[in-house]
Parts: structure tokens; sequence; C-alpha cells
């Protein structure tokens, strides 16, 4: 069974408090630093294959919105 980053990610997770639980802070901060490197690169890739899906694509155009008409002020009712 193949193991997804996040799966990776939750069980380093375990390993940083079961490290601080056991006092063993260098071993809790190099899991840590595990974690957020796991994190730092899905997200690269994430945005990889975003750019990669859309660097071509054409904006859609947004419609524009009506203004509601200005209410005459009163000088100009006068």
């Amino acid at each position: 069974m193949e193991t997804t980053d996040t799966e990776t990610a939750i069980a380093t997770a375990k390993d940083v408090v079961a490290a601080v639980v056991q006092g063993d802070l260098n071993a809790a901060n190099d899991a840590f630093d595990q974690v957020i490197t796991a994190k730092r690169e899905a997200g690269w890739e994430t945005a990889k294959a975003d750019f990669a899906r859309t660097v071509f694509d054409v904006p859609e155009e947004e419609p524009e919105e009506e203004q509601p008409a200005e209410a005459p002020s009163e000088e100009e009712e006068k």
C-alpha cells in the first residue's frame, strides 16, 4: 500500500509529539523539520500543477454589474 504525503506528515507529527513526551527535544525538532519540509514540498507540487493547468487559459470576462441609478439630490428636485 502506497502512503501519501499527508499520511507521512501525520506519522511524523505523531513522532514530534512522542519525542516531546519523552523529553527528547532534538528528535522532536528533527521530526518537526520533516513535517514542515513535507508540507512545503506538497504545497509547491500543488502550485506547479495549478500553474501548468491554467497557464494558457483565457480568463473569462465577468459581466459588468449594473450600477443602481442614483436618487436625485435635493437641489435637483427644486
